[in-house]
């Protein structure tokens, strides 16, 4: 996560450069300050390569929606700000928390999801949130920040739960999202939700998820799909997987879905929000890493080349320095730019 906290290590290798300066004697003073200089030299690259990045998401947005940034659409008003990142973020408090709210699915099992309100009164566009974790592990609770920035501009947030494989095989995680957003559309008015203007967001995992809800018919009527760095051709990212492959993407795959796809081709092709593109799609944001070593960036490509073959509306974001899981980091420059453009494609897709 180095590159996302770009600026943190230029000014300590500049610190670290002026404090050999000022100390060291001798050859290693030389030694000391050239180092400095290149871990400097090369920490800087992302912060070079920023505006480039902002500029072509500022193009890829308005391609999608037709519009450019409008005044209080972001909680702030540009993708990056240094003192952000340098300081953090703020913390969101006093906005309505309803946690552990109960979810039945088909079979009978019991899961929960925690609903982020609104300070505004009435039903409000609502963004239903999914977690990542290889489908083996995480938690809701992972997406509070998210969800409380967005409860915070006006939004209702919900992230919502699933099973884990090994035990569960999927489609059980795709049918537990959905008995969630039954579960929503049937408390929609107690849980201030606007069932007309509802989006889904997720990351890696929770991406495909997120994709997969959005993409079929349901309870709610969702307007836009939101997925960071998500798994999108299954079969394809098992037949090709990255090189190195330091989190083993087969290995992932095979305990998600029963087995490589020759013997479960089904479950592959369902899997894969690659396979379920068609025309009539609700508008789609996808947002990867240039250097992600588990969901490369070419199966985003490809998958906005077949929306826009499609006749759907995308925007495809790339942050050339990123690694999978860069929002992790909420205000390292590809979280700022994540949450940023997140904000905007929400506020041009479902309103506020």
């Amino acid at each position: 996560m180095v590159p996302e906290l770009a600026p943190h290590f230029c000014i300590a290798f500049a610190v670290v450069g002026i404090a050999a300066f000022a100390i060291v004697r001798g050859r290693s003073r030389a030694l000391c300050i050239f180092m400095s200089v290149a871990a400097f030299t090369l920490t800087l690259g992302p912060l070079v390569l920023l505006p480039t990045t902002i500029g072509a998401s500022d193009a890829a947005l308005h391609e999608a929606t037709g519009r450019d940034a409008a005044p209080g659409e972001t909680a702030d008003p540009k993708p990056f700000d240094l003192v952000r990142e340098l300081l953090g973020d703020g913390v969101t408090v006093g906005l309505p928390l309803q946690r552990d709210l109960p979810v039945v699915t088909s079979d009978g099992a019991r899961l929960g999801l925690d609903v982020y309100r609104s300070a505004m009164p009435g039903p409000r566009p609502a963004v239903i949130l999914m977690y990542g974790g290889a489908w083996q592990f995480g938690r809701r609770s992972s997406m509070r920040p998210l969800a409380q920035s967005l409860a915070a501009l006006g939004y209702t947030a919900i992230a919502v739960d699933y099973r884990h494989a090994p035990g569960y095989h999927f489609p059980t995680q795709r049918d537990d999202v959905r008995a969630a957003l039954a579960e929503i559309a049937k408390n929609a008015h107690a849980w201030g939700v606007d069932r007309q203007h509802v989006a889904t967001l997720g990351e890696s995992a929770g991406g495909e998820l997120a994709l997969l809800a959005a993409y079929e018919p349901g309870p709610l009527r969702i307007r836009a799909t939101i997925a960071f760095y998500p798994p999108l051709d299954l079969e394809g990212a098992y037949e090709r997987p990255p090189h190195p492959d330091p989190a083993d993407v087969r290995a992932i795959l095979t305990t998600f879905l029963g087995g490589p796809p020759p013997q479960a081709p089904a479950a592959y092709a369902a899997a894969s929000p690659r396979a379920q593109v068609r025309s009539g799609l609700p508008p789609t944001l996808l947002i990867g890493g240039g250097r992600d070593e588990l969901c490369e960036i070419r199966f985003q490509r490809e998958m906005r080349s077949a929306l826009l073959a499609a006749g759907d509306r995308v925007a495809a974001l790339e942050f050339p320095w990123s690694n999978h899981g860069f929002a992790a980091v909420s205000n390292g420059l590809g979280g700022q730019l994540a949450r940023y453009y997140t904000e905007r494609f929400l506020a041009e897709t479902i309103g506020r």
